[in-house]
């Protein structure tokens, strides 16, 4: 069951978002031009809704601001300007320290309400060998807990040289990812934005 799982994993996981958001970093020397170039040639394109994503102080000017999920079942700290605001996910850039940062979310297949721990783990670990550290090289992989959830983050040197810190927590059946990628080193701006992530499970309305 396991391994059914891992691949109905690979396809639900935001792969396409993960994928171009990669490689809007990846292979560039300037990733924050390209960042921001591919938004700018999409947002004649895109309706960006304000009612997907808030804002948690919605005063303030987006920069460096907190946003709650549709749901309110997260929060999370963009670092930089947001430059992507979608349903099930959000994107941001720090020119500061060329630094692209993302969140997104999916809901998983029932199946793996009844998977373990380690199972969960092992789900992750698969998904995210798959869709974002393919083309590059694992440095660290780490077991992390959520309000008693299990999570995993990879750091991951590409083959040109940017650098890879990913975070994935599957809470009541829901997989969050969390990501950021440098051409230079990650700072403690980083640090920060994956520490500003909380999550409320009694929120959580799954759609399986």
């Amino acid at each position: 069951m396991l391994q059914k799982l891992q691949k109905k994993c690979q396809i639900s996981l935001p792969t396409s978002a993960l994928l171009s958001f990669s490689a809007l970093i990846l292979g560039t020397q300037n990733p924050a031009t390209a960042l921001v170039n591919n938004q700018a040639s999409q947002v004649n394109l895109v309706s960006i809704s304000t009612e997907k994503f808030t804002n948690k102080q919605p005063n303030l000017v987006a920069i460096n601001d907190i946003y709650w999920s549709p749901q309110r079942d997260f929060e999370i700290m963009m670092p930089g300007e947001l430059v992507s605001r979608e349903t099930d996910k959000l994107g941001s850039l720090s020119t500061a320290t060329q630094t692209a940062y993302m969140i997104a979310y999916k809901d998983m297949p029932a199946e793996v309400d009844s998977l373990s721990t380690q199972q969960i783990r092992q789900l992750l670990q698969s998904a995210m060998r798959e869709n974002i550290a393919s083309e590059g090289k694992v440095v660290k992989s780490s077991n992390l807990v959520i309000d008693k959830y299990p999570g995993l983050e990879l750091v991951v040197q590409n083959s040109d040289g940017s650098l890879g810190q990913y975070q994935a927590f599957m809470v009541k059946g829901r997989i969050y990812f969390l990501g950021a990628i440098t051409s230079d080193e990650l700072t403690t701006e980083t640090v920060n934005f994956f520490d500003s992530f909380g999550v409320y499970p009694d929120r959580i309305r799954s759609s399986h």
